[in-house]
């Protein structure tokens, strides 16, 4: 009888047995689970942090770079610590085209200028000019009026031509240009608006400055099947100034017309 009872015992806690052991295994596999997902988790933010930290330092040889070019004319640049370098390209602003568009709004009584010489290293002016006989200032979406001033040299005098032009119905006007030109300004007088500059066929204009573009990176070693390598541009637009002997001692001839 003691046998049976034993038996019969073990027959009704069997399932029980069961039930703990499916009850383990599942809590088992949740923790399991949270772990894997804490310790993913874990991994992506260390790969978040160490990202953003090369950022930085890709952004910081970036600027480095443009510095570097600045001051030495070299387009390779390496940090101190050897941990990020920079290439450098520059390339030179609407020379050999016969378009100068910076794309740049010039509000009211601002000026924007277009080169008709070329000029050294030091942004001194050179002797090639532009060879056309007139060029044609273009207004986007502008319908108000601006004034022209056109700068030539004669001689050993520079010279300046003041017209003020009507851009009522859109589109350009034309600013004879005889030779030896060296620039010109446009001022917008009610309403701002952006212009760019137009040559004839056949003719080029010279360089307007330079568009420096430093690509910093930072990193390179490889993580799996995953690199940690980052990279970070910038773009310096470098044009050319305005002398100040043109602004000032200029020998005006003519007065304001208008079109």
């Amino acid at each position: 009888m003691k046998l049976i009872d034993n038996w019969l015992l073990s027959v009704d806690n069997s399932p029980k047995r069961g039930q703990v052991a499916i009850i383990v295994l599942l809590v088992s596999a949740v923790m399991l689970t949270m772990g894997l997902s804490m310790a993913k988790r874990a991994v992506v933010e260390t790969k978040i942090d160490i990202n953003d930290e090369l950022l930085k330092k890709a952004f910081n040889a970036a600027e480095s770079g443009v510095d570097y070019y600045l001051g030495t004319g070299g387009t390779g640049y390496a940090s101190p610590d050897q941990v990020s370098t920079a290439d450098i390209r520059a390339t030179e602003i609407s020379v050999g085209s016969t378009r100068i568009d910076f794309g740049e709004y010039t509000p009211k009584g601002g000026v924007e200028f277009f080169w008709l010489v070329n000029h050294d290293a030091n942004g001194n002016i050179g002797t090639t000019y532009y060879s056309g006989a007139s060029v044609s200032v273009c207004g986007v979406g502008f319908t108000g009026s601006a004034t022209i001033d056109y700068f030539y040299k004669s001689g050993v005098n520079f010279k300046l031509r003041r017209d003020l032009l009507d851009f009522g119905g859109g589109g350009c006007r034309t600013v004879a240009t005889p030779p030896s030109p060296l620039l010109i300004a446009v001022t917008p007088v009610v309403n701002g608006g952006k212009f760019y500059a137009l040559g004839l066929p056949g003719t080029s204009f010279v360089s307007q400055g330079t568009d420096i573009t430093s690509i910093g990176m930072a990193g390179g070693a490889e993580v799996g099947a995953e690199a940690t390598r980052v990279e970070k541009s910038i773009v310096i637009r470098k044009r050319y100034s305005v002398p100040s002997f043109l602004l000032t001692g200029v020998v005006a001839e003519g007065s304001v017309l208008s079109d």
